[in-house]
Order: structure tokens, then sequence, then C-alpha cells
């Protein structure tokens, strides 16, 4: 649906090696050489930003890829960010679409920033997504003698100030939206975030660093994460399934009821975790060496699978009897399993 748009000159985008040539400056992120493409950060110049999706235009009111996905899925991120914005009538349609290049200009203008807004407002998102940014954010200030100001969302969850606390980003340097539109002196533009190792690395070094200087009762090494006040997803007999783990050890934790030191004390600890697909087992950045059971329904999602590979922590997935959108866990099944893995 977004090619034709661009093949008629309907919108103007920018991909990445667009930006890399255009920019102002390219500041390249160190990285280990097993690593995936190496992350950069690129000073554009003058340009905006959309603050309900984070979607970054260039002068022109081309989007600028980088500021939505990496480049095999910024089409469709594109696409699904533009809709978001025109559903909450935040978009400047004229110019965007070709109308008009020259505007006039209604928007709050800002010096040199960076969109720090998560795809969505999601813990995974933001963890895994977004976060990393603030890395290559650093490693741009430092040679640059730049001082960026992070523009996030206003209204933010708590997870997101706990972070920006926890990685000691000081608050003169966030801005928190309340506007549609904003005008940047010097747009940042960080690449975006492919699960390279070494920005997990930092997060869980730099995180827990910060977490564990505080002196804390030490948590148990076996976590059951639980889903029993979602909507979906839920295990419905979460009861016979602790009577089996607490013989075991587990506990039974409601992650979004915690902060999220509590929470990255608690994995960083963890030997075994067990729960179902959900945001919480985003948590496993901040574990050593642990091992995590995802319990599935009938849909099969891949992402903390995908997470645990990066991360090098043994992954299994456990599936499960479908009721609705929750499961029933076979309880003899988990049993056997967890046996093996206790000493």
């Amino acid at each position: 649906m977004f090619d034709p748009l661009v093949q008629r000159e309907l919108i103007e985008t920018t991909s990445r090696d667009e930006l890399r040539a255009n920019a102002n400056q390219v500041v390249p992120v160190p990285t280990p050489q097993n690593d995936p493409a190496e992350p950069f950060v690129a000073l554009v110049g003058t340009g905006r930003i959309l603050s309900e999706t984070g979607l970054a235009l260039t002068d022109r009111f081309g989007i600028i890829e980088e500021s939505a996905a990496e480049p095999e899925q910024a089409q469709q991120a594109m696409m699904a960010m533009l809709s978001r914005e025109l559903f909450y009538g935040h978009i400047p349609f004229r110019e965007l679409f070709g109308r008009s290049r020259s505007p006039r200009d209604t928007s709050v203008t800002l010096d040199t920033v960076a969109p720090l807004v998560p795809r969505y407002r999601n813990y995974y998102h933001w963890m895994v997504e977004t976060v990393p940014k603030i890395r290559y954010l650093r490693a741009f200030e430092s040679p640059t003698q730049q001082k960026v100001t992070l523009l996030v969302p206003s209204n933010v969850p708590p997870f997101i100030e706990e972070t920006l606390r926890l990685l000691s980003w000081p608050q003169s340097k966030v801005a928190y939206a309340t506007e549609s539109t904003y005008l940047i002196r010097d747009l940042v533009i960080p690449s975006y975030p492919e699960r390279h190792p070494s920005d997990f690395e930092w997060i869980r070094r730099d995180i827990v660093e910060s977490v564990l200087s505080e002196s804390e009762p030490l948590e148990e090494s076996n976590v059951y994460v639980s889903r029993s006040d979602a909507i979906e997803r839920r295990v419905l007999n979460e009861e016979e399934v602790m009577g089996v783990l607490s013989d075991y050890g587990f506990k039974r934790y409601h992650l979004e009821n915690r902060s999220l030191a509590e929470n990255v004390r608690l994995f960083n600890q963890a030997d075994i975790v067990v729960g179902p697909h959900g945001a919480g087992l985003t948590d496993i950045i901040f574990a050593e060496d642990c091992t995590l059971i995802e319990l599935f329904g009938d849909k099969v999602k891949q992402p903390y699978e995908l997470l645990a590979e990066t991360l090098e922590i043994e992954y299994e997935p456990m599936y499960c009897r479908a009721d609705g959108a929750d499961i029933i866990v076979d309880t003899e099944k988990l049993e056997n399993r967890i046996s093996t893995l206790v000493k």
C-alpha cells in the first residue's frame, strides 16, 4: 500500500543509505565484530518530529525511514505510523502528501533533539527497540560535544521514566511531548536497533549496576510470571501449576505490580523462568544465566525465542491446550521438564 504513494511522488522518503549519504554528520557506534551492521547516529539538520509516533521528517517533509524501523520493516512500519497520526489528526497532511513543501509553520521549535518514542507503548518495544538508541546517542555526544535532548511521549508508563533514571540520563535532557509536531533545529536520528548483543550487554550492565548498588534482600531463583490479571493468555489452571512449581522453589510474580528495579533484581538472580507469552519475559535481558520456558496456546510468536538466542540464554517453548485466548498447562509435562532442570 505504501509503495504506490512513493512511486507517484505523493510521499517522499529517506532510506538508510540516503540518510547516511546526506546527513551533516554520521557517527558510528563501536560494536564487536560479531554484531550485525554497525549502528550509527546521523545529524540531519533542520527537521520535524511527529510526537504521537516519533516519526521524523526532513525539512522537505520527507519521512526518515530510520525513525520507523530497520530497512526490511520500514515500509510497513511507516504505513502503520502514518495511520496513527492520521487517526489522531496530528499529521501535516498537505505538506506530507506533496501539496506544499514550504508550509506555514506552527510547530514548536526545539534545538538538538532525538525522538525516543517506542513503536508501541509496550515494555518489550521500549526495552528492545528503543532503549538501545540511548547507547548510540551517548556515543554521538562524546566526539561531537553535542548535548542531545530526548523527545519522549507525555503520560508515559512508569517504566520509561525509571529506565531513564537507572541509566542516569538527566531529566534536564528530556522533553515530554505536549504538541503534535516539533520543528527541530538540529535533528538527531539514531539508527534503528537490530538486536545487537552489545546493546543488551550495555543495558544489563548499566541498569543492574544501578539496581544492585542499593542493598536489598535476595529474590527467589526460580520465577513464575503470572498473567492472571491480564485479559488474555492467562493460565486457567494456574493454581494447579503453582502446586507443581512450588515444590521446586518457584514463586509467583505479577511483574506489572512491581518496579523496574525490583524486576531487574529478580531476573538477574533467576535460574529458571516460566511464564506465558507476554511483555514481562523481556526482563530476561537482565538474567546472567537462566532457562526460559515460554507457555503458548494456539498463537505462537517468536520475539522471546529470538531475544533468548541473542542473549545466549537457554530457551524452551511449551505448547499448551488453548481455551479461547487463554491456556491450560499440562502439569505432568511441565513437572517432567522442570525436574530435569532443578539440581
